[in-house]
């Protein structure tokens, strides 16, 4: 799946997905499942985090830019 998605499609999915399988492992009293599902739903969580405010800052920085022009008369 993650092969075929584009990066944040495929991060919403992991960020839907990791909390079912965490429940999933509990329910089958699988440890390792646990802990592989939780890493998943972290570094996906953390990762869109992370991507926003980067976009963020991108916008903010663009918008900076082209607000203040420069005037050469001044």
């Amino acid at each position: 799946m993650a092969i075929l998605l584009p990066r944040k499609p495929t991060l919403i999915c992991l960020t839907v997905l990791g909390p079912i399988c965490i429940v999933d492992g509990i329910v089958k009293k699988n440890t390792q499942e646990i802990l592989a599902m939780l890493a998943v739903f972290i570094y996906a969580v953390v990762t869109l985090i992370m991507d926003s405010r980067k976009k963020k800052k991108l916008i903010d920085k663009n918008n900076r830019e082209h607000n203040n022009p420069v005037n050469p008369n001044r």
